[in-house]
């Protein structure tokens, strides 16, 4: 879990790299850190990084608010 965490915080900072714990933020969308445009591109990323294809129920605050969100639904779609 460890890699895939640390792999999505690098992928959140080629992103924005200005801020500094993503892991802290708990609200990154109600908090304006991700925006629609940040969340199309983190789509894109996530997708090209772990071979998975998220489909539109997966984009849900509980999937993007967090880190551990994002952890937990790419781990869920690698399966």
């Amino acid at each position: 879990m460890e890699n895939v965490k640390e792999q999505i915080i690098s992928i959140l900072s080629d992103i924005r790299g200005d801020v500094e714990d993503w892991e802290a933020n708990k609200e990154l969308v109600h908090s304006g850190v991700l925006d629609s445009l940040g969340i199309v591109t983190l789509i894109g990323e996530l997708s090209d990084a772990f071979d998975i294809e998220i489909p539109p129920q997966e984009i849900v605050y509980e999937n993007f608010d967090s880190v551990d969100g994002l952890v937990k639904m790419v781990e869920r779609l690698s399966e």
